[in-house]
């Protein structure tokens, strides 16, 4: 793994590509992180037929990505993380 331990993670479609590089990262042994406002999602409808919004699906992925996954958090977060060393 190269000594890699760590991965940072932001894109598009947060309830897709980003979810799914997430959980890959997590199975895999990762420290992964998602920055929350470095993602995006788009409005889609549910399993029952509602159209949710796209903030609905983008808090909903992060949600399900949270402490299982991955950590969530806001990219002045990371980058004050990553100042420190």
């Amino acid at each position: 793994m190269r000594g890699i331990r760590r991965l940072v993670l932001a894109g598009v479609s947060t309830n897709n590509s980003v979810e799914a590089s997430a959980r890959s990262a997590g199975n895999l042994g990762f420290m992964a992180t998602v920055v929350a406002d470095a993602c995006f999602a788009f409005e889609k409808r549910d399993y029952g037929g509602t159209l949710r919004s796209a903030e609905d699906v983008h808090l909903m992925a992060l949600a399900n990505l949270d402490g299982e996954y991955a950590r969530v958090a806001t990219a002045g977060a990371v980058l004050d993380e990553l100042m420190r060393g």
